[in-house]
């Protein structure tokens, strides 16, 4: 049993942690009406309403070939890998509560992994309960789905159960020593799940239960072979400030809000299309706005987001999913562009002195650069199941699209205030 002093030791270190929590949450409240007050909430609705839509058509008028298992086995993968860990920990920490590694671990970070934990199985669940009057309907999952409760509750329970070992899997992964072994560590852990999932959908329950605990023990062993760190600060201290950053940007579009300075990614499979840019005092401009699109965390979001539309248009196989799919998805990922327009390159003003005029132009010329390339991309996967049907609804959306991404958000961000400091 704990000594008083520890107790209370652990409790002043909890206390910090909910107090941070606090502090994040008050700082975000009062943007949170300019989201309302924008639309985006309506924008969502109707979102929910067309999928509300679509899923009563399914159950009403099952197709005979519509890939329920391809369909379950993608949603439980996704619900399940998604493992946010909130620390709250800031880089002065490591000064401060490194001498208190042990009741950080015991006080802050346990209780948090729990408590996703816990998320993250109840997320699970109740994905699974919406997908659960399909996949026991659709022929191609039909025989594979229970027939008994009790068979019905031990699926569910096994789901729940694979969302919850991940977040004990990432933690293993975030202690790592090494990159290579963390991104070893997750494909190990992705691999497993997707392998999981599969088999829980469309094998006997016993024998893919078995399956799910072998692979969850290996991937297990594996992080324990591992070297790592009791406690990794620097890890849980970035992934902090990109939790914080996110939050900055999604508020960004609705509102100019002070954003925290991005860290710079390497990304050579792309980053050399900046360097196409002709090197002219004309276009220089247009040069750091590409390099640091491309280097930074929004073209990391906006390639994420375009390739899970691309996956979903690929395996939804129907013309009025993937249509609504492609058009919301534009919709949006023009959105996270727009985020380019708040970049001030206030460090680089003293060595770069460039005339501020044609910033606005630069910016807006980026943003339509890598949205129409987007929308012509994105266009061609979903139309291309469907090339043989007619064209008429899958004309209007790329038009649509281009007119949104090719126009009105590089008009609009054109037309924003200058920030006359450098």
């Amino acid at each position: 049993m704990a000594d008083p002093v520890h107790r209370e030791k652990l409790r002043e270190v909890g206390d910090w942690r909910r107090e941070r929590a606090s502090a994040f949450r008050r700082e975000m409240f009062p943007y949170l009406r300019y989201v309302a007050q924008s639309g985006f909430a309506m924008l969502l609705a109707a979102i929910g309403i067309t999928l509300l839509a679509g899923y009563a058509g399914l159950l009403s008028d099952m197709p005979p070939a519509w890939p329920a298992d391809v369909v379950g086995v993608a949603l439980i993968f996704f619900v399940s890998i998604y493992t946010p860990l909130r620390s709250y920990l800031q880089p002065a920490d490591t000064v401060f509560l490194l001498p208190a590694e042990s009741r950080v671990l015991s006080a802050n970070l346990f209780p948090a992994l729990r408590r996703s934990a816990l998320f993250g199985a109840i997320r699970a669940l109740v994905v699974f309960v919406i997908f659960a009057p399909l996949y026991a309907k659709a022929p191609v999952t039909a025989d594979a789905a229970p027939s008994q409760p009790a068979a019905w509750a031990s699926l569910a329970a096994g789901i729940a159960l694979l969302a919850a070992w991940n977040i004990y899997a990432a933690w293993q992964e975030r202690r790592a020593l090494s990159a290579t072994a963390r991104l070893a560590l997750r494909f190990a852990r992705w691999t497993a799940v997707l392998l999981a999932a599969a088999a829980l959908l469309t094998k006997p329950l016993l024998l893919a239960a078995g399956f799910a605990l072998l692979a969850a023990a290996a991937v297990s062993a594996a992080a324990l072979l591992t070297p790592r760190h009791r406690l990794p600060w620097d890890r849980l201290i970035a992934e902090e400030g990109a939790a914080r950053r996110r939050w900055l940007s999604f508020l960004g579009w609705f509102v100019d809000i002070p954003t925290e300075a991005p860290p710079a990614a390497s990304r050579a499979w792309i980053a050399w299309v900046a360097d196409r840019v002709p090197r002219s005092r004309r276009f220089a401009w247009h040069f750091l706005y590409a390099k640091t699109f491309l280097r930074g965390e929004a073209f990391g979001a906006f390639w994420r987001w375009c390739a899970l539309l691309a996956v979903i248009a690929l395996f939804a196989r129907s013309t009025a999913v993937d249509v609504m799919v492609y058009v919301v998805g534009i919709v949006v990922g023009g959105l996270q562009l727009t985020e380019l327009g708040r970049i001030r390159f206030a460090e680089h003003a003293s060595v770069v002195p460039l005339s501020p005029e044609g910033r606005k132009k630069a910016a807006s010329a980026v943003v339509r650069a890598a949205g129409l390339a987007a929308a012509a991309l994105l266009w061609l996967v979903a139309w291309g199941p469907h090339a043989a049907s007619s064209p008429t609804w899958w004309l209007i959306a790329l038009a649509l699209a281009i007119g949104w991404t090719g126009w009105l958000l590089p008009r609009r961000l054109a037309a924003r205030d200058e920030d006359e400091e450098l």
